[in-house]
């Protein structure tokens, strides 16, 4: 009793740093201008608003993430007072309980953003944003946005009002309420972000109503230069100001300042933010796992001889080592969320899924539990149709898990560790897993004739194009692999060649970038401090480097340091054998149930065998006993002939000496 309430102890205890982590890692937090969305509110908070929203799904780990969020911040801030009629928030796709979220939007990369109309429900998929855009083009996108959404009678009375003006301005009381005391009207050319903006921008002060009228030819001549703008008050006086500001930000301060406007007048607002619960989350469907027990395979490839590998590394730390933990956490991840965060994985989504566990069951120096879940998965993956749901896949990989088949959950990183919760982690355990992947394909099979040096860089692109997260890292990626990768490996050691070079072209390329962790600087690797001779002075030698490659990602260089320990029974030889034994007999068995119908007829015709027989059939004894009378018979004629032929000599000699009378 005391052992399962220390264990329920350990496991909520782990849940909550599991919490605590993903919150910690968080890029966005309350004193930003965005809404902050989670599983317990996105339902409640998007769906059935009257206003729209602009959603950023983002990973925390993810360094375009990371330096795309002080833009986002920049947008919040910039668009924060057109909260009456579109509200900015964001979600972050790392946190684990996020994934049925971003999978019901499809959202494959990071960061994405996706504008959301009024009324949301189940099912709308809203429209995507370019990410390309800066603050004031991403401003220009949800204007468009929301005066198509207008137009087309799906926006809300919330709204401030964002189609063309028709009417004679003198006219515009109709349609204002009793609280206004001043009517606005922009005239400006067709499609004027700047006047809506404005709108936009000055939509929360309840005494002012602003509208846009779009130029005709007459309004050219009658107003001049454009834009103009008309102030006209209750009493029907009206003040023209032609050629006012040309752009957003002027045009607002123009007319706020021209009416006395301060943003102390605006009501007070409170934004969502940080974890609530919602009592009408909508829950995820779940499924069943299928049925059928995938069977381990390649079970002859285990990289550990014996079952306790964490006894593999015995040795004295490194200043360069490579932890399993960081390695068992990177795949934890990325089956576990990436993959399974897809909708649907299907053509060459589930080809590459299929070839980097392949890779991973067949080269990665894995713990005997970890190498029979990771076997599981493979053999489901590859078993089960031409497509799989991510939601069911998630399912699976639950009830793959066991006491002797175990992908271990989040465990703090060791190596990986960052100086904050958003720095390294992910990127860095998933590249380490690329390297021992490389390093030990080549260390196990690389002698052999049909080795491809290819097939284990495949599989790692395969996976960077169709399920890491981050967009650009991976189109980056892509790109690097375009260049030379299949047409520069060709023998064994390319492929750990390849992937070193590809390595340092990206910690090049991101080094002052915002994701660069302060305490860990990007550098080439390896630096010279952690192996010297791998340096000639500025120059490289890749014979050396790649001496060094083999050496710290080596099955036995890894440790194990950190690693959630894992309680399966330790077989001793004696069990072993006994397996094999086991193995053995399931195999005759198989065969015996597999003879064809004419042979198994010409069994069953046969008597039953006599335990004093050893094991012969009627047939063996009737041979025998035939082979035993024709031998005697030759032996006793051999033997006759023998005796007669010395009776005859005998004879012979005796009369020749015979003396005579």
């Amino acid at each position: 009793m005391k052992a399962y309430s220390a264990a329920v102890v350990l496991l909520l205890s782990l849940e909550f740093c599991s919490c605590f982590l993903f919150s910690a890692a968080s890029l966005y937090n309350s004193t930003d201008d965005v809404v902050i969305l989670d599983y317990s509110n996105f339902t409640s908070t998007i769906y059935g608003t009257e206003n729209a929203w602009v959603v950023e799904f983002y990973s925390s780990w993810c360094g375009h993430c990371i330096e795309f969020a002080p833009t986002w911040k920049l947008f919040a801030k910039d668009v924060k007072d057109w909260e009456h009629t579109v509200k900015v928030g964001v979600i972050d796709c790392a946190a684990d309980e996020n994934i049925p979220i971003c999978r019901s939007y499809e959202v494959m990369a990071y960061p994405t953003i996706i504008l959301f109309a009024a009324h949301t429900s189940k099912g709308d998929t809203g429209t995507e944003m370019r990410q390309s855009l800066i603050i004031e083009d991403m401003g220009k996108f949800v204007i468009d946005f929301l005066v198509e959404k207008q137009k087309a009678n799906n926006g809300s009375s919330s709204w401030v009002n964002l189609q063309p003006y028709q009417h004679a301005i003198s006219d515009i009381w109709t349609e204002v309420p009793k609280s206004v005391e001043h009517s606005v009207v922009i005239v400006a050319s067709a499609k004027s972000s700047a006047a809506w903006g404005t709108i936009l921008d000055l939509g929360g002060y309840s005494s002012v109503a602003v509208r846009f009228k779009e130029a005709k030819a007459e309004d050219t001549k009658e107003f001049g230069s454009l834009p103009s703008v008309v102030f006209i008050d209750r009493t029907g006086k009206e003040e023209v100001v032609n050629g006012a500001p040309n752009n957003r930000k002027e045009l607002t301060e123009f007319v706020m300042k021209k009416l006395g406007l301060n943003r102390g007048m605006l009501p007070y607002k409170t934004h969502l933010s940080g974890r609530k619960s919602d009592a009408t989350t909508r829950k995820e469907d779940i499924e069943g796992a299928g049925d059928g027990q995938p069977e381990e395979i390649n079970s002859d490839k285990l990289n550990y001889e014996d079952d306790l590998p964490d006894t593999a590394f015995a040795g004295v730390e490194r200043k360069d080592q490579v932890y399993m933990v960081d390695i068992e956490n990177a795949i934890s991840y990325a089956l576990g969320h990436e993959v399974v965060q897809h909708k649907v994985i299907r053509g060459e989504a589930l080809v590459s899924l299929q070839d980097f566990l392949e890779v991973l069951v067949t080269y990665l120096p894995a713990r005997p539990a970890v190498h029979l879940f990771l076997s599981k998965l493979y053999k489901y993956s590859s078993t089960h149709g031409d497509s799989l749901e991510g939601k069911h896949l998630a399912e699976v990989i639950k009830s793959l898990q066991g006491p002797d088949s175990v992908l271990p959950d989040h465990q703090p990183w060791v190596g990986c560790h960052g100086s904050e919760p958003k720095f390294r982690g992910y990127p860095c355990g998933l590249w380490i897993t690329f390297h021992v992947l490389t390093v030990n394909s080549v260390l196990q099979d690389g002698n052999s004739d049909v080795y491809n040096p290819k097939k284990t860089l495949r599989a790692i692109h395969g996976y960077v194009k169709h399920f890491f997260g981050c967009k650009h890292c991976s189109e980056h990626f892509q790109a690097m692999y375009a260049v030379d990768a299949e047409s520069s490996v060709n023998v064994a050691d390319d492929g750990i060649l390849w992937l070193w070079r590809g390595h340092n072209k990206v910690n090049e390329r991101l080094k002052g970038d915002a994701s660069e962790d302060p305490k860990h600087l990007k550098q080439q690797f390896p630096s010279k401090s952690t192996c010297p001779s791998c340096w000639n002075g500025n120059t490289m030698k890749e014979k050396e480097v790649l001496v060094y490659l083999k050496q710290i990602y080596a099955k036995g260089a890894l440790s194990f340091k950190g690693t959630q320990t894992i309680t399966t029974p330790v077989r001793n030889k004696q069990a072993k054998v006994k397996e094999a034994l086991d193995r053995h007999e399931k195999v005759k068995k198989v065969e015996t149930m597999t003879v064809n119908k004419k042979h198994s007829d010409f069994i069953q015709d046969q008597s039953l065998r006599s335990l004093n027989t050893w094991g012969f059939n009627t047939t063996d004894i009737s041979l025998c006993v035939f082979l035993y009378g024709i031998s005697t018979v030759i032996i006793m004629g051999v033997y006759c002939m023998v005796v007669i032929r010395r009776k005859i000599r005998r004879r012979r000699f005796l009369e020749a000496c015979k003396l005579p009378d």
